[in-house]
């Protein structure tokens, strides 16, 4: 459920951006989502669709760019990428890892237009 706090989140980003660049509606959203961060694509997008009625983003697609995990081991220090949730390191088999990459979620960029007069 707390992809709806984080859509009530970017939604107000994306309206109030909008608002400072003078944009009349909001075509396209583009999302920096790392694949641990629990978010599910599908609720955002439900939940936004619902949370944009009458507003500028009413009708925009929302893009997803899955950011990978990166871990770090602690005793050699190999930065890897996890793969199928493995936790230690490909290097030295240490289980001490510390992730460093893939837990993010924001709005990476907006696709608006604007009002000619």
């Amino acid at each position: 459920m707390h992809e709806l706090s984080v859509t009530e989140g970017i939604l107000n980003t994306a309206l109030d951006e909008a608002r400072k660049c003078g944009a009349s509606r909001i075509i396209n959203i583009k999302l920096a989502m790392g694949a641990l961060s629990g978010i599910v694509p599908e609720c955002v997008q439900e939940y936004f669709d619902l949370l944009s009625e009458d507003t500028a983003a009413a009708g925009a697609r929302l893009e997803f760019d899955v950011i990978p995990a990166m871990l770090c081991c602690r005793d050699c220090g190999n930065k890897f990428r996890m793969e199928h949730m493995r936790l230690r390191c490909p290097a030295c088999s240490s289980g001490k890892v510390d992730i460093i990459q893939g837990k993010e979620f924001y709005l990476e960029s907006m696709e608006v237009e604007t009002e000619i007069e």
